[in-house]
């Protein structure tokens, strides 16, 4: 038993679909947190929009261009972190990333503080909190199930060694 190991054998086959399937559902999932965002953003910043003397066809146009945006960066972001980009290289999407969702925060909550429904406000800003969230641990998260597969298969130190040796 002492000397067992109890790390699971992630090598072979079952490993990489695991692998798969994992960074699958985690881009789903940060998917589905932008669309839910969307749907549910868009008729609080329509409101806002109209409040504010903006012209009814104008209005729902501001919605999208927002989050089109972080849908954009988000994607872009998935692709370099999982091609390996460092973080010096994903600072500057990920920083337009936030400020993108700091957008979104402010233009579903303001409508409900002006109207002094300051509950309504904490509730419409879930969305975007979790965007920011997601924004933020999205990228690192998919470059640490990539990586965390490759060096439990062994093909991480094989790959090191071919380098050392000058393969």
């Amino acid at each position: 038993m002492a000397g067992e190991s109890l790390i699971h054998d992630s090598s072979g086959p079952s490993a990489s679909f695991e692998r798969v399937v994992t960074l699958r559902a985690v881009t789903l999932i940060m998917a589905a947190v932008v669309g839910l965002t969307f749907l549910f953003g868009f008729g609080n910043v329509w409101t806002l929009a109209l409040r504010l003397g903006v012209l009814p066809w104008v209005a729902p146009l501001v919605v999208p261009a927002v989050d089109l945006s972080v849908l954009g960066l988000l994607l872009g972001t998935r692709y370099l972190a999982l091609q390996g980009a460092s973080r010096e290289q994903l600072r500057s999407a990920r920083r337009l990333l936030v400020f993108s969702s700091l957008m979104t925060l402010a233009l579903n909550v303001t409508d409900p503080l002006l109207a002094g429904q300051n509950g309504k406000a904490a509730f419409d800003a879930v969305g975007p909190l979790l965007l920011i969230g997601w924004a933020e641990v999205g990228p690192g998260l998919l470059q640490a199930i990539s990586v965390a597969s490759l060096i439990a298969s062994g093909f991480w130190h094989r790959s090191w060694e071919a380098v050392a040796q000058g393969y």
